[in-house]
């Protein structure tokens, strides 16, 4: 009977190791799975992390591209604004047409030019008139 015990106990302890070794390789498959699960996921992860990363790469190069065509632009603007008239020449402008302008400048006639000439006027007194017609027309 003896015998018998240490079979039983011998039985007992393989069906005890049985049991824990089907537990640790039910461990190890859920570990498995799980391993599985984290490289899928980091798979996945790791695709969409290239696609950001190239998907900004475009737009980045999409951004130079505009800056580089914005800057041509402006280079040709400033190239066009030259060719525009200052505002110190649009006053000059508006001066000289302005002493040039027959509805508000006082031109001598041929026929007062003659009388002014036949009556021996000093060239001072020609001056004074001048003077005197500027400062009128600079009051109005």
């Amino acid at each position: 009977m003896a015998d018998q015990q240490i079979i039983n106990q011998i039985i007992d302890r393989v069906n005890d190791f049985n049991r824990r070794v089907r537990g640790l390789e039910d461990k190890i498959r859920n570990l498995n799975a799980r391993v599985n699960t984290l490289d899928d996921t980091v798979l996945e992860k790791h695709g969409s992390v290239n696609q950001d990363i190239q998907s900004l790469e475009d737009e980045i190069t999409e951004l130079r591209d505009r800056v580089a065509n914005m800057e041509v632009d402006i280079r040709e603007i400033n190239r066009e604004k030259r060719k525009f008239v200052t505002s110190q020449e649009l006053e000059e402008i508006e001066n000289y047409m302005d002493l040039l302008n027959p509805l508000n400048s006082n031109f001598v006639t041929e026929k007062q030019l003659r009388e002014a000439t036949s009556q021996n006027i000093s060239r001072k007194e020609v001056e004074r008139i001048i003077e005197r017609k500027l400062k009128n027309k600079q009051t109005e």
